[in-house]
This record gives C-alpha cells, sequence and structure tokens, in this order.
C-alpha cells in the first residue's frame, strides 16, 4: 500500500507528522517545542538516596524532579562488592549468556512455525502472544534480568548493601514523569537505529523482532546476525524494519550504533555527573528513522528549517532515498491541502461516528480508558444478531486506529454490543487482534466476557497531545455548591453566606433546587444568596462567609475536598486568636499613650502656674 509522510514544521510551538495511505491516517506524531521528549536520553546521574522499603534507588540526573531506579535496572557492574563475590556475579551472568543463547538457537524454528500455524488454527492463535514487541529489546531485556537477579551470588544481596548515595552512574530514562512520578529510568541502556538495536551492556549476542513471522525471514537474519561480529559484551536486536535487508545494509547499521555508543562513552567520561550525554534527537529524526520504510513514497516538509533538516538526516541514513524528500510551497496549509486536517480534529472529541451509522464514545481516564460501542442508526442486517456482529467487527477497526492515533494506554475496557453466538464472539476478537498488529505498542488482549466486555492493555509511547479531565455535570454540580454551603454555615458566627457561580448554574438552582435552599434558610436561620459572575465556568466558585455585621469572615473558592476546608476553618480560627491578641496589645498600647498625654497634660499646666 502506498503511504506518504507529511511533516507540518510552520507553526513557532509545535511538529505535527503524519503517515497517510490512500484510506485514512496511518500515524500520527506530535511535538511541543516548549515540552520536549526527554525519553531515551541518556544522562550521567548520582545516586541521590536509596530506598530500602521500595528496593530502588532515587537519582539526580540534571532535572528538577529526581527519577526512580528500581533495584532490578540496576546492572551488576555498579555494585560495591568484594573481588571475589564479583567474580561469582561474572560465572553466573555467563552461563546465563550460554542459556539464553542456546534457548534461542533451539526455539526459534518452532516458535516462527507455531505463529505461522496460529493465523490457520484459532487454538494455537491463542496461546501464541499477538504484538508484544513495540521497542523489540524489552522483552529480552527482562527475560536477562529475571534470571540475573534469580542466579546465585546476586539474590541474596539487597539494594542498600551493594549500591550507595553520591555514586556515579550511566542512566537512560525509560518513561517520562507523569503528575507527581518522577521518570522511570535503568542502566540497561539499549541505542535504536534504522534496523536493529544495540544493547551495549546487555550481552546476549543476537535476537530477532517477534513481528518478523515468516520463518525464511528469521532463518536468514540469524545467518546474517552470525556472520557479523558482534562483541561478547553486548546484544543486538534486529527490528521489523530490517526484515527484507541485506547483510550489508544491516552491518552498515550496526556500525554506525556502535560508533555513536563510542561516542557517548568517550562524553561520559569527560562529563561530570549530572549532565546528559546522549540525546534521542528530535521528531524528525526519530519519524525518519522509525516509520518511513520501502512502502513510503514520499516525504512532504512544510518549514525550510524541518526540511533542511530532515534532507540531511536521510542522506546520513538512507542517500538513495533523499529525492524523496520534498518541500510543500502551497499558499494553503500542507495538511488542510492533503485532507489531514478534519480527520485530526475529530480526535479532540469523545464521540466517532461509523459509516454503518453506529458510533463509539470514548472516555479517557488517568489510568483507564472505556470504550462505549452503539448500534445508533444502523439497520442494514436482517436481525439483532447479525446488525451486532456488523457494528462490532466495524468497531474493532476503529478502535484499534483512534488507540493508535490519540495514544490511549493503560487498561482499555471495551464494551461491545452483546451477541449471543460464542461464534461471533469469536470473530470479533479475532478481527481486534488483527487490527492492532500495526500499533508498534505493546499489547495484551483478553477475551469477550458474558458481559460483552473486552480487556486490553497498552503500553504508553510518549506523553499524549490530548488531555482529557472528568468534570461533574450541571446538576451535579449545582447540588455540590448547595451542600458545600450547607456545610461551611456551621463554622463560627456565620450568618450570611454570598455564593459566586456560573449563571447557567444559578438558574439551576433558582428552577429545581430553591425549596431546598428555602427549606435550610427557614429552619437554620442563614441568609444564603446565590450570584451569578459571568468570569466563572464550571468547575470556578467562590463561597463567602459574613458575620451579622456583613464583615468577612473567610472566603473559599474551588476547594475540591473537606480536608482542605477542615485546613481553611482551622487557619480561620488561628486568625481569629491572633487577632484577639493584637487587639488585646493594642488596647494596652492606647492605655499607655493616654495616660502619657495625661502626665503631659499636668506638667504642662504646673509649668504655666509657675
Amino acid at each position: 500500500m502506498e503511504k506518504n509522510l507529511y511533516i507540518d514544521a510552520s507553526h513557532p510551538n509545535e511538529t505535527r507528522i503524519v503517515l497517510k495511505s490512500n484510506n485514512s491516517i496511518e500515524e500520527y506524531e506530535y511535538e511541543d517545542k516548549n515540552n520536549l521528549n526527554f525519553k531515551n536520553n541518556i544522562y550521567l546521574a548520582t545516586i541521590s538516596r536509596v530506598e530500602p522499603s521500595l528496593q530502588a534507588a532515587f537519582v539526580n540526573f540534571g532535572r528538577e524532579r529526581h527519577g526512580f531506579l528500581a533495584f532490578n535496572d540496576i546492572q551488576s557492574d555498579y555494585y560495591q562488592l568484594p573481588s571475589e563475590d564479583k567474580e561469582k556475579i561474572r560465572i553466573a551472568e555467563e552461563k546465563i549468556r550460554e542459556d539464553l543463547k542456546d534457548k534461542t538457537i533451539e526455539t526459534n524454528q518452532d516458535n516462527t512455525q507455531s505463529t505461522n500455524q496460529s493465523e490457520i488454527s484459532e487454538n494455537k492463535e491463542e496461546k501464541t502472544p499477538n504484538n508484544e514487541s513495540s521497542f523489540e529489546q524489552v522483552d529480552k531485556k527482562q527475560e536477562y534480568r529475571e534470571k540475573v537477579k534469580s542466579s546465585f551470588g546476586i539474590k541474596r544481596y539487597k539494594i542498600q548493601e551493594v549500591i550507595k548515595p553520591g555514586q556515579v552512574i550511566l542512566i537512560q530514562v525509560i518513561k517520562e514523569e507523569r503528575g507527581q512520578k518522577g521518570a522511570a529510568l535503568t542502566t540497561f541502556i539499549s541505542l535504536a537505529g534504522k534496523y536493529m538495536v544495540l544493547m551495549p551492556n546487555t550481552p546476549k549476542g543476537g535476537g530477532i523482532s517477534r513481528k518478523i513471522f515468516n520463518s525464511s525471514d528469521r532463518q536468514k537474519i540469524r545467518n546474517i546476525l552470525n556472520d557479523i561480529d558482534i562483541p561478547k559484551s553486548m546484544g543486538v536486536i534486529v527490528r521489523t524494519a530490517g526484515a527484507n535487508k541485506t547483510k550489508n545494509e544491516i552491518d552498515k547499521d550496526f556500525q554506525n550504533t556502535l560508533k555513536t555508543w563510542k561516542d557517548i562513552t568517550e562524553k561520559a567520561l569527560d562529563s561530570n555527573a549530572p549532565s546528559l550525554v546522549y540525546e534521542e534527537g528530535d521528531i524528525i529524526k526519530r519519524t525518519l528513522r522509525d516509520t518511513y520504510d520501502n512502502d513510503t513514497k514520499n516525504v512532504y516538509v512544510e518549514g525550510n528549517e524541518a526540511y533542511q533538516k530532515a534532507k540531511k538526516f536521510m542522506k546520513e541514513l538512507m542517500p538513495k532515498n533523499v529525492r524523496n524528500i520534498k518541500k510543500y510551497r502551497g499558499k494553503i496549509p500542507l495538511f488542510y491541502d492533503a485532507n489531514i486536517e478534519k480527520e485530526l480534529n475529530n480526535i479532540y472529541e469523545p464521540t466517532v461516528k461509523l459509516k454503518s451509522g453506529g458510533y463509539l464514545v470514548i472516555n479517557p481516564t488517568e489510568a483507564l480508558v472505556s470504550i462505549d460501542i452503539n448500534s445508533g442508526q444502523s439497520t442494514k442486517q436482517i436481525n439483532i444478531e447479525k446488525t451486532a456482529l456488523s457494528t462490532n467487527l466495524e468497531a474493532a477497526e476503529e478502535i484499534a486506529h483512534q488507540i493508535k492515533l490519540r495514544d490511549l494506554s493503560g487498561l482499555i475496557v471495551i464494551d461491545f454490543i452483546d451477541m449471543m453466538n460464542f461464534y461471533n464472539r469469536r470473530i470479533v476478537e479475532k478481527k481486534m487482534k488483527e487490527s492492532i498488529r500495526k500499533d508498534r505498542a505493546r499489547i495484551q488482549i483478553g477475551r469477550i466476557s458474558n458481559f460483552g466486555l473486552l480487556e486490553m492493555t497498552r503500553q504508553r509511547l510518549r506523553e499524549g497531545s490530548i488531555k482529557w479531565e472528568t468534570q461533574l455535570s450541571l446538576s451535579s454540580f449545582s447540588q455540590k455548591i448547595l451542600k458545600k454551603i450547607q456545610y461551611l454555615a456551621f463554622t463560627d458566627k456565620v450568618k450570611i453566606i454570598n455564593s459566586y457561580v456560573p449563571e447557567k448554574v444559578k438558574i439551576f438552582i433558582e428552577k429545581n433546587l430553591l425549596e431546598e435552599l428555602k427549606y435550610f434558610q427557614k429552619k437554620y436561620t442563614f441568609e444564603v444568596k446565590i450570584i451569578s459572575n459571568d468570569k466563572f465556568v464550571i468547575p470556578e466558585y467562590k463561597i463567602d462567609l459574613l458575620n451579622k455585621s456583613k464583615k468577612l469572615i473567610n472566603s473559599i473558592e474551588n476547594i475540591n475536598s473537606i480536608i482542605e476546608i477542615k485546613k481553611d476553618i482551622r487557619s480561620l480560627k488561628k486568625d481569629k486568636k491572633d487577632k484577639n491578641k493584637i487587639l488585646v496589645k493594642t488596647k494596652e498600647k492606647i492605655k499607655k499613650t493616654k495616660s502619657k498625654k495625661k502626665i503631659r497634660t499636668l506638667w504642662t499646666r504646673r509649668k504655666k502656674k509657675s
């Protein structure tokens, strides 16, 4: 299928990249220049704190928030141990490497055969993992770490015994900062090339991406890896892009990546921690390296600086394809001209319409995404079961597409339309697995339950360009305001309450909740005023607490929990005590000043008489 890559770098603070086929958008990447991506960057860092309760260390790598380094992600070379124990660890690691090499050679052909048969046999398909490799090095790395940590000589150690604060280490960022969480780090470095991934301090020989299913391709790559001289201290995994490449192309990519690693080691030796040693590269370089392939015909770039950058990088990466990079010179924006903008704007909407008349409702939260499928106006089929099946099949394709575009991650729960036939459920499951195969993220899919729910997990590739927030409805927000007024009314000496809310909230309260408000005012003798503020929108509000003389006691704005309200009440009481102290002191001062004045007047009178 012919594809084109579109790069829009004309805006001052953002760069957008789209891979588009004739049918629809295949890939979408976004980068904000004010919030640059630092995932996969390599830093020279220092251990700031070791936490025995978490069996992890907090690392200062030059950012305001320190990173999190788990004990499993620390290479044994950094352990501060006696030489005898280090020798034992080295011997144990060598045995593990040999076992892993033998295992990969023995099971390589069996795995490829089982994956080919899985496409025919449904039972075998269930046993075969689908799309468990986006960054192909992860699986082999984890297997190696688990074996090393459980081997003799390492298992008995704890992090506080082998890692000390102030220790200098070389780390790589594997997860970016999110919310209150710091970045996740590792000492097992991995450098991605065009056709392979180099793991310079994870020695396991050669490996092949699980996405390469064809047994002849796997055997060909295995022979190429055997011919390439890979150092014993390093590991290599051939990526999906290297499936049909020659030995010269893979070897050249390996040598370039090896040169990059040598440059990193030299720079690390000359640097002082904490400092940045290696930057993964900007969005244009990453996209040309990871997304551009043989199916991509042209690369259209809007923006002179981005065009020069793309051309220069393509000369280094694939000199033959430099002519495919073309500068866009149109008068209207590139994405508008290529009919991309309209489809991209849909990712800001929670509802996605299907061609059959059905629709999806996508509700993302912090760690869970719920997707509801509705048949809507889909009425072309003969009966309910066939309508449900056809809508679910169409929805499965669209969900796989939307997940990639929006970069939805974490636990994803899909509520399919109920199907009575067990065979129909299996068809939808199979369609879902086929649709997500092109996704670079690691994905695991469950089964459709009796309730019509399918659970799946997806790896977070990057921080999503769109952030969603859950908000209360108009009726619930109005109830929240009333309940908060009732709670705050019983603080000391409060008699008058002025609540400032959005205009539509005031109208809703007056229409639907006026009786409750009047009942509360009459029973407890409070004066409550609901005042509209044109500048406020849900969930903004302000509540002023006043006494009988209309003096302001406290003002509360946008408080989201009762605990915060209690803190405000405590601080209010403290302020009152402080005010009382100040009043006592001022009264004493006034008395003193009055007595001084009296003495002065008496002295002046006596002086006059004399």
